[in-house]
């Protein structure tokens, strides 16, 4: 009997323990929301990652300590067929901006998504920046999924002079409990906000960018590339390059070089500079992607996949070089450049690998792009007379949503191979288009969503057969006696 109790309190145990492993597996899954300085200022990029491509519609709030004027919003995707509006209202001391989207396709293609660029009047420290108790999401059928505590992060920038300094990055949780970014913030703008406690740590992050200012570099010696004077700068990790970097080179005839390990940028400013007014840096920095669906619309060719941290027009002509691998010393790379709002990679460029297995690409933006080793943008070589639109529409490359290619996978993972028929079996009888049953939608994911609910429903059921034999063998036993 001592042994029965024993098995049931651990069976007990482990279905608490799956519980937090069903809270952590919802955790992991639920969307983010980003605010990432733009390097304009007083503005921040309002993106989207880990957000499945099959909601078209989502609400969220932000919240900021004190009373702040509503931002101009400028959306990445300012199509007149979407419904797109952040309402700004005061509460508790905090300024709340409530986000609604509304689309007729996916908003995330690809799981991530950058949503609108927010200029208010007066800079705003990261750490006065915090997300509301939860994010809802609406899919094509107007479904509803509720994602409660979204994680959130905000990456700042350190204030003027703060180049050299080691802090490029603070923790979530001494942000939050001192109120300030690391550095003490931005002039008066740092004593305007308290965040007295307001973020919850444990899903909330702040970080800071580290401006590299022209006073920190200007003691390097310029060396020579391709016969020009070229400044050669070492770029370390949450480092970004200020404008008047960009404008200085120019003054002094330079090239600029900025070498980051991995790759590298040269900018030509010899052709001249274009920086909008109130750009105060920016962030060159490049991430890799792994989408499937990106991977999938060049059939498994990609290179690599990548992401320009800053998005928009460069400062200058400009190329980057980036790892390929030696293995494709010699031969031909086509890099494309991924157009969310078309859900297509539209060609930008070829180059040759060279020796050490660096490709370079003349770029004009920073966006996302793709390095793929076949090329589906060309038109075949001869065409039939009256063929010019299928031949364009053959050139086209389409990139699926994230979420119908998984799908697309598990259908044919769980579907059961054909065994290939006889020549005289008999022919089954085909069904009629109207009659023939569909599938359930989303049966895969019901699974996926719900497969940590049921097993503790098992063990829970486990445990109470137990109790139950527990109690019958004792009933058994005093009538024995």
């Amino acid at each position: 009997m001592k042994r029965l109790r024993k098995f049931t309190a651990a069976l007990l145990a482990a279905a608490a323990a799956l519980c937090s492993a069903a809270a952590a597996f919802a955790a992991e899954e639920s969307p983010r929301i980003i605010l990432n300085a733009s390097g304009i200022e007083g503005q921040y990029i309002l993106r989207l990652e880990q957000l499945g491509s099959r909601f078209e519609s989502v609400q969220f709030d932000v919240l900021i300590e004190g009373d702040v004027a509503a931002p101009q919003v400028d959306w990445q995707d300012d199509s007149p067929a979407h419904f797109q509006q952040i309402i700004d209202r005061r509460e508790n001391g905090k300024t709340v901006l409530t986000v609604y989207i509304d689309r007729l396709r996916p908003i995330a293609n690809s799981g991530s998504v950058n949503l609108a660029a927010l200029t208010f009047s007066q800079n705003i420290p990261a750490a006065a920046f915090s997300a509301g108790s939860e994010l809802i999401a609406l899919d094509e059928h107007q479904e509803e999924t509720l994602f409660s505590s979204p994680a959130f992060s905000v990456t700042g920038a350190a204030s003027e002079g703060g180049g050299s300094s080691g802090s490029s990055s603070s923790s979530g949780n001494s942000s939050s409990e001192n109120g300030s970014s690391s550095g003490g913030g931005s002039g008066s703008a740092g004593s305007s906000f308290s965040g007295e406690g307001s973020a919850d740590s444990s899903r909330h992050s702040f970080s800071e960018k580290t401006v590299l200012q022209w006073e920190d570099v200007s003691g390097e010696k310029a060396g020579e590339i391709q016969g020009r004077k070229t400044l050669s700068l070492r770029v370390l990790e949450g480092q970004v390059i200020s404008s008047d970097i960009f404008r200085q080179a120019q003054q002094q005839g330079l090239w600029l070089l900025l070498d980051y390990g991995s790759y590298t940028w040269l900018f030509d400013t010899s052709k001249g500079l274009e920086i909008p007014a109130g750009r105060v840096f920016y962030d060159l920095s490049v991430q890799p992607l792994q989408f499937r669906n990106l991977s999938a619309a060049v059939e498994g060719s990609d290179l690599l996949q990548f992401e320009v941290a800053y998005s928009g027009a460069l400062p200058c002509p400009a190329s980057l070089s980036c790892r390929v691998g030696g293995g494709y010393a010699g031969k031909t790379v086509y890099l494309s450049r991924y157009n969310e709002n078309a859900a297509t990679l539209d060609f930008q460029a070829s180059a040759q690998v060279e020796e050490n297995g660096m490709a370079s690409f003349s770029l004009a933006d920073g966006a996302r792009y793709v390095i793929s080793e076949k090329n589906f943008w060309e038109a075949p070589a001869q065409q039939a007379a009256g063929t010019a639109a299928s031949a364009m529409a053959a050139s086209k490359v389409i990139v699926p949503p994230e979420d119908e290619l998984k799908e697309d996978e598990a259908a044919s993972e769980s579907a059961p191979e054909e065994q290939p028929q006889s020549s005289s079996a008999p022919e089954e009888p085909q069904e009629e288009e109207g009659e023939r049953e569909e599938p359930p939608s989303g049966g895969n994911r019901w699974w996926e969503a719900n497969i940590f609910p049921l097993l503790l429903l098992f063990l829970s059921a486990v445990a109470v057969v137990i109790l139950l034999l527990e109690r019958c063998t004792g009933k058994k036993r005093r009538y024995r006696r």
